[in-house]
């Protein structure tokens, strides 16, 4: 039995009070040797970190000082205390614990990973995707950046244009320094291989768990290409997504640093071209980045305490605090202070100082300081030196003079930016409604991963995944825990389930004469926001698709100050678009239904009717779902399907209804994580049995309805679109 902290569990609402004077615990914690938030007194193991206070053997004594705990009765290279099965070698974890944890930290469960996370374990399987390589550990390797592949797709798709002429001298190192729209859809491409997986590169799809993280911090760190000027600059996207997956495991101190440089975020949030203060022209330092590198990326508006509630007794340590009034975390006049900090950043090459023409200056690539233009107070007879959050420093602090580093040290060491950052990536990736203590933790992790370090991304991630609240299965029974999946989640769910691949010999964009490249190992799905409401990179301002505290009209979420954040984007609307969209890639883009059914072409054929301006160009196979029917069905995978109308001998019972037994018992693996209930079957099982449209004179054609349709109706389930 794990112990609890002594604190009071609640669900948080975000920017809103956890108990409203409701009694929690209100003393300070004094004695805490191991600073894991838990009080020495109420700690199992007092001097050694260990959030979850997991104890496997009840014993009192926690697991991470209890050599006991260490045990590994099966061999399995899994310790008891993190293997579901300790006397079973040939497994770890259940099949519900290996999706459950893929559908947080992936971007969707395949039967490959699920076995694997079976094999090894949930902590296991964690650490090596925590340790995985990437494209950002050496140049000189296989793995290629999100800017090299979308230079590497530009080029295969659009073979003619000559990418590097540019403005500046005709620098054949600068990227497309003219602009083009057509990028937008390449980065799109690209973030597609790294989320579906790519059979032929050895980076995309491997390090899922680093581009999971990163799509998180994309909706935290928000910049998008709806932006007149980056919609013709995709390739600045490819380079802040880089900013991203590279950073996603580093410190956030770092990331914060390195997107406030970044071309990309410059010219979103205007403070590229940023310049002092001129009285005669009057004109001030524009304020838009410095407002939202506050309140958005660092702090939030309120003081919180360290489990993410309001703090209104300027004590961090105790939650929740009573009362109603919240306390703001900054001023307009530390917006003000920031905003001068801000200026003089420009995009390098760029041929006069703020110009903000398409076909001028990098985008893809860090801004250059230009002390110029700088603010200095010298025109308003300042001192030149600004306070921001009670702290005073030079404007031209720093080893670049910007005074950049030393604003974002103040944001740093604010008390609100660990619960903040914490609380933001948990929505994202686990639950809406984290508890109060679920929050706590992480966040202590953040301001200290022990070993003395603030901001350390691959321990607060590990943190976020390996509490007790993210891995006890008996979570998923619990109403208030879980979230609305995204659309644009529970489609790349759908796709890596089926093992979606490029469709290979699709026509790229025409040459001078008219001539079009065939395109190969390229996904193109240019505009999925027209169906889901949302793509990645492609919010339609800084605060998102949907605002973090967002609770439905529903009486429910009210009275249980819940938030549903997702569900803002899923009007009725949005729904039928949805649902739309899955069936019309269900009926157009399966592999069998191209070659052997309703269109009897062969892939290459089928894909010359396909270019870069086609809804999408990918694949997907219903292969095994045809081989588990059919082996049910006959005992062979001939494809003749021939029992289809007979009746077993032995038991009398149909074929037909085995094969449809064997069918819904894999998807319910793949799909739901063997989550489906008894109930939801039998309607499911039912309804394929008697269903008149599901009927075809050919076999074959039948089997496939059948997948058809209840992968179709699955995806459009609660059990499919609630994560739990």
């Amino acid at each position: 039995m794990n112990k609890q902290p002594a604190v009071v569990l609640c669900f948080l609402l975000i920017l809103s009070a956890c108990g409203s004077g409701s009694g929690g615990i209100s003393d300070k914690i004094i004695d805490d040797d191991d600073h894991d938030a838990i009080a020495n007194t109420e700690d199992n193991c007092p001097l050694v970190a260990n959030l979850d206070q997991a104890d496997a053997d009840n014993d009192g004594k926690g697991d991470v000082c209890d050599p006991s705990e260490k045990m590994d009765k099966d061999g399995d290279g899994v310790a008891d205390s993190q293997d579901e099965y300790p006397d079973n070698a040939s497994r770890a974890a259940s099949v519900t614990s290996a999706y459950r944890l893929l559908t947080q930290a992936t971007f969707g469960a395949t039967e490959s990973e699920i076995d694997r996370v079976v094999s090894i374990g949930t902590f296991s399987w964690i650490d090596e995707q925590l340790n995985k390589a990437s494209a950002y550990d050496s140049s000189s390797d296989k793995h290629k950046t999100h800017l090299q592949r979308t230079i590497e797709i530009s080029k295969t798709v659009d073979p003619s244009r000559d990418w590097y002429l540019g403005g500046r001298d005709n620098d054949d190192t600068v990227f497309n320094q003219k602009g083009n729209s057509q990028l937008l859809t390449y980065q799109m491409s690209d973030w597609w291989e790294n989320a579906l997986s790519h059979p032929t590169n050895p980076r995309q799809g491997s390090d899922q768990l680093r581009q999971r993280v990163a799509y998180a911090l994309s909706q935290l760190l928000v910049t998008s290409g709806l932006d007149p000027r980056l919609k013709k600059h995709g390739e600045s996207l490819s380079y802040y997504n880089d900013i991203l997956a590279k950073n996603a495991f580093g410190n956030y101190r770092t990331l914060l640093g390195e997107i406030s440089r970044s071309a990309t975020m410059g010219v979103y949030l205007s403070h590229q071209g940023n310049s002092k203060a001129d009285p005669e022209k009057g004109t001030r330092p524009d304020e838009n980045f410095a407002r939202e590198l506050i309140q958005l990326f660092s702090i939030g508006l309120y003081d919180l305490n360290l489990d993410g509630s309001p703090n209104r007794d300027n004590d961090t340590s105790t939650y929740p605090d009573a009362g109603d009034n919240l306390i703001p975390s900054y001023t307009q006049s530390d917006v003000e202070e920031m905003s001068k900090v801000m200026t003089g950043w420009d995009l390098k090459g760029n041929k006069k100082f703020g110009k903000t023409r398409t076909n001028d200056g990098e985008y893809a690539n860090t801004m250059e300081f230009i002390a110029e233009y700088h603010e200095d107070e010298i025109a308003e007879g300042g001192d030149g030196r600004v306070t921001i959050l009670g702290t005073t420093f030079a404007l031209d602090a720093g080893a670049d003079g910007s005074g950049l580093d030393q604003a974002i040290d103040v944001l740093y060491r604010h008390s609100n930016m660990a619960p903040f950052i914490s609380r933001n990536l948990i929505t994202r990736l686990v639950t809406s409604n984290p508890s109060s203590a679920y929050v706590a933790r992480v966040a202590t992790i953040f301001n200290d991963n022990g070993k003395g370090v603030k901001g350390d991304l691959k321990a607060v991630i590990g943190a976020i995944l390996k509490d007790n609240e993210a891995r006890d299965n008996a979570s998923i029974n619990i109403a208030t825990f879980g979230k609305v999946k995204e659309p644009i989640l529970a489609w790349t769910q759908l796709l890596r389930t089926f093992r979606v691949t490029p469709l290979n010999g699709w026509k790229g964009v025409k040459d001078e004469n008219g001539n079009r490249s065939l395109v190969n190992g390229v996904y193109m799905y240019a505009k999925p926001d027209d169906h889901f409401g949302q793509a990645p990179f492609r919010a339609k301002s800084v605060f998102n698709f949907y605002n973090t505290d967002y609770v439905p009209s529903d009486n429910y979420f009210s009275a249980n100050r819940l938030v549903a954040p997702e569900s803002q984007i899923q009007t009725d609307q949005t729904l039928v678009d949805i649902n739309n969209r899955f069936n019309y890639f269900l009926g157009s883009n399966e592999k069998n239904d191209i070659t052997k059914l309703n269109k009897k072409t062969t892939l290459g054929e089928y894909a010359k009717k396909r270019s870069i301006y086609s809804a999408h160009v990918m694949l997907i196979d219903f292969d095994k779902e045809l081989d588990i029917f059919e082996q049910a069905l006959d005992g062979d995978t001939n494809e003749d399907f021939s029992n289809m109308e007979e009746i077993d001998p032995k038991d009398k019972i149909p074929y037909r209804e085995k094969a449809i037994d064997a069918l819904l018992k894999h998807l319910n693996k793949v799909m739901l994580g063997n989550t489906m209930t008894a109930e939801y079957r039998a309607s499911l099982r039912e309804y394929l049995l008697s269903a008149k449209r599901l009927r075809s004179s050919n076999d074959f054609k039948e089997a496939h309805n059948i997948i058809r349709e209840s992968v179709q109706l699955i995806t459009t389930s609660s059990a499919y679109m609630i994560q739990k």
